[in-house]
């Protein structure tokens, strides 16, 4: 998560500015970040066949699941191999970045900037806007990059929401074309062995926090040992001492992670939203301490301290959630093992990278016609139903 400035307005809006000059002039630059960065070798695509009853001038959502930050940059390629001018939503914070340069590489790409904070009204302008007109549209439900690519998180709802809102106006246009949301999965695989990269990483995260080394031992023992390690010491930190003895490992980190929400809930909200889902209590905790945040910058400093620590144990909250406690335990194959150590050293270390080249495949579900979703049904209700069938078409491209 950025690192809020409370003393500054709310972030400016950033359209997208598609232009075929500028995709051919950064082409090598995509290239370099998806084959040498993100180290994929290959991408394949399927599920074509679920899309051919889309005409052209129809609008299409597409949403994938949202496992690793490369996944911008494959659903990017694979619009490439189908010559279709993509779009895509991406984080603000984003368009900042060095100097505002990234901002300007994506807009010219075709993605533009939402607020994942609060109900941005300008970006689902926009998305309504594109899927009216007829336009790809790339969104992630997920929200957050989980680095979890076996398992996908709650979606939503405004996703589909968006989607039933632009099948709206065209009905009220009389006009004839629909929107159509396209579930899609995101599959990763190691093309080589990187147990002796992944070894390799472990170790040094081991000595890092001063462990006895673990060489000799199975890998999965290992990270879950870590894990339990790095566990204990928030415990320790946030609780005042380790549940080790308490509960296993997946009702350590569920506690851990409600006593943090609730007691912030309590604080900033004066409720509790316990029935709600973890990003949904997270999103709605950031949205109000940011915005207490920037109304108390410019006349306390205090206050905005104790604001930025209570963002930090959000943060803390949605880290922990990006670990499921059984990950390891039950299916410890490569990639899984793989994943868990992007996510601690991005943790301990800030920077974590693929350990060797990766295949990628894309797998597009059956589109969903959100004109019949939305046929007896109003926008908010259709968009409840719509991203409940989103998760479950996903899940199920995911276990296929």
């Amino acid at each position: 998560m950025w690192n809020p400035d409370f003393a500054s307005a709310m972030p400016e809006f950033y359209p997208p500015k598609p232009s075929r000059f500028w995709r051919t002039v950064f082409e090598p630059v995509r290239k370099h970040f998806l084959r040498r960065v993100y180290k994929i070798s290959s991408i394949d695509i399927a599920g074509m066949d679920h899309l051919q009853g889309i005409k052209d001038g129809d609008g299409v959502l597409v949403a994938p699941n949202h496992s690793h930050d490369s996944d911008p940059h494959v659903m990017l390629d694979v619009a490439r191999q189908f010559h279709r001018q993509p779009y895509a939503m991406a984080a603000w914070q984003i368009f900042k970045m060095h100097g505002g340069l990234d901002g300007f590489f994506l807009q010219r790409m075709g993605a533009y900037s939402v607020d994942r904070e609060g109900c941005d009204r300008r970006a689902m302008k926009q998305t309504i806007e594109l899927l009216t007109g007829g336009k790809n549209v790339i969104v992630f439900p997920e929200g957050e990059v989980d680095r979890l690519n076996d398992r996908l998180t709650p979606l939503r709802e405004g996703v589909a929401f968006m989607a039933a809102s632009a099948q709206r106006d065209l009905d009220k246009s009389q006009a004839s074309n629909r929107v159509w949301i396209v579930p899609t999965c995101i599959r990763y695989q190691y093309v080589d062995d990187v147990t002796p990269m992944l070894e390799q990483s472990i170790a040094a995260m081991e000595q890092r926090m001063m462990l006895s080394s673990g060489a000799g031992k199975p890998l999965a023992e290992r990270l879950i040992r870590f894990g339990e390690v790095l566990l204990t010491i928030k415990e320790k930190e946030k609780l005042g001492q380790s549940r080790e003895k308490e509960a296993d490992l997946p009702n350590r980190i569920a506690f851990l992670i409600g006593h943090l929400l609730s007691t912030l809930e309590q604080k900033y909200l004066q409720k509790s939203l316990e029935e709600e889902s973890v990003p949904v209590r997270v999103k709605t905790l950031r949205r109000q301490l940011i915005e207490k945040g920037i109304a108390q910058s410019k006349t306390d400093v205090e206050p905005c301290r104790a604001i930025s620590d209570a963002l930090a144990d959000v943060q803390l909250a949605l880290q922990l959630y990006s670990y499921p406690g059984d990950y390891l335990t039950g299916n410890p194959r490569l990639e899984r093992m793989a994943e868990t150590i992007e996510k601690f050293e991005e943790d301990v270390l800030g920077v974590a990278w693929p350990k060797g080249r990766r295949s990628a495949k894309v797998i597009f579900g059956q589109a969903i016609d959100v004109k019949a979703q939305l046929s007896t049904r109003n926008a908010r209700k259709a968009a409840t139903e719509l991203t409940d069938r989103m998760e479950r078409e996903i899940r199920s491209l995911m276990e296929s």
